[in-house]
């Protein structure tokens, strides 16, 4: 009899995973509030419940029996520690969860642990913006994602403008503004089973140019060029983190800057990576594959972090700017694309991850001809 795995979310992003169980021969149980969620269509069986509901999920997973539970998305997280607690499964535990879909939370224990991090206040009426006198700051709710309701400030004017949307997205109603750090982005895919922490890859962060209020990625490049002293600093950084936090059974995607001064910690989720990082761009650069990693720490097997490849691989967000070149460049040089997506044109400004007109993922054998093949589609 097949093992039984139930994934919470059957959304776009969750597709690669609810795919990647299947293959695996395992009998994949979805939940997901939305009977039109395109996750769906790939499942042995649907559940339509809300993710983040925890007596709804723990109800079918005591029912079906499961072998294992898994997310790909941040807000059921906290619901996949608390029933992997409650049935005594794998994945990290719920002090890890609630930590890392807070970012006020995340900055509280930052500050505590001595974890560099960027200057931060809480922010839950409108009044206490009063007196705010310190910009560019970074404002953003405490519990959203794919960078919907945050933005950059550059006066008290834009402060209090903003703060209402930031607000509307926020499931707490808490919002939080930040330092803006300067310099380089990077994101850090690592993978920790039973004590052990493994970073498996670096990704350099590009971001949509033309507006710098908004922070949306253009594109993410795998491996990140790096010198050899930035990429120790990151590593070091990053595995103080995981250490302090007691991150275990479980993928973290963590975000920081690095500038003349360090390394800079911006968030840390203890999920994988989205936007194509760990289910494409990941196994194209090193082989490793970290879908099929979270489904058997999930399952309580032993993880495989063993580097196969040695290529470069990027995804390139499609925009207004690119659209036209980007559906050129998929016909003319469909041997360096594994996969790509067009969606309907539209003229409205991209301020979050869902407003972006579909992704090509690419890869080569160096950096060099990678940056060629990115100027082409830009």
């Amino acid at each position: 009899m097949s093992k039984r795995i139930l994934i919470l979310g059957a959304g776009e992003m969750q597709v690669p995973i609810i795919r990647k169980s299947r293959d695996m021969g395992l009998y994949t149980i979805v939940a997901d509030y939305d009977p039109n969620a395109p996750g769906f269509k790939y499942a042995d069986l649907t559940l339509e419940i809300s993710t983040i509901d925890f007596d709804a999920v723990l109800s079918a997973a005591k029912k079906y029996q499961i072998d294992g539970i898994l997310t790909t998305s941040d807000y059921p997280v906290k619901i996949v520690a608390k029933v992997s607690e409650e049935l005594k499964l794998k994945s990290m535990s719920t002090s890890v969860a609630t930590t890392c879909t807070n970012k006020y939370i995340q900055r509280q224990f930052f500050k505590e642990n001595n974890i560099p991090s960027p200057f931060y206040q809480l922010i839950s009426s409108e009044k206490e913006l009063v007196g705010i006198d310190r910009f560019p700051l970074i404002i953003k709710p405490v519990d959203s994602s794919a960078s919907r309701g945050v933005r950059k400030v550059k006066d008290f004017t834009e402060l209090q403008d903003q703060y209402p949307i930031s607000k509307e997205f926020s499931k707490n109603g808490g919002v939080l503004i930040e330092e803006y750090i300067e310099g380089n982005e990077y994101s850090i895919e690592t993978f920790s089973q039973n004590g052990q922490h493994n970073i498996i890859a670096i990704t350099e962060k590009r971001l949509i140019q033309g507006n710098d209020s908004y922070f949306v990625e253009s594109a993410h490049i795998l491996p990140a060029l790096l010198r050899e002293d930035d990429e120790s600093l990151i590593k070091t950084t990053v595995l103080n983190l995981l250490n302090k936090l007691n991150v275990d059974n479980c993928p973290c995607h963590v975000e920081l800057k690095l500038n003349a001064k360090g390394v800079f910690i911006i968030e840390i989720a203890c999920r994988l990576g989205g936007d194509y990082i760990t289910s494409n761009l990941v196994p194209l650069a090193t082989g490793i594959d970290m879908l099929g990693n979270l489904i058997n720490v999930s399952l309580g097997n032993e993880i495989s972090i063993i580097n196969s490849n040695d290529s470069i691989a990027a995804v390139q967000f499609i925009n207004g700017d690119n659209y036209n070149n980007s559906t050129d460049f998929i016909e003319n040089y469909s041997s360096y694309v594994s996969e790509s997506c067009v969606k309907d044109f539209h003229n409205r400004e991209i301020e979050n991850s869902l407003d972006r007109m579909g992704f090509i993922i690419l890869s080569a054998d160096n950096h060099d001809k990678l940056s060629d093949l990115l100027i082409k589609i830009n």
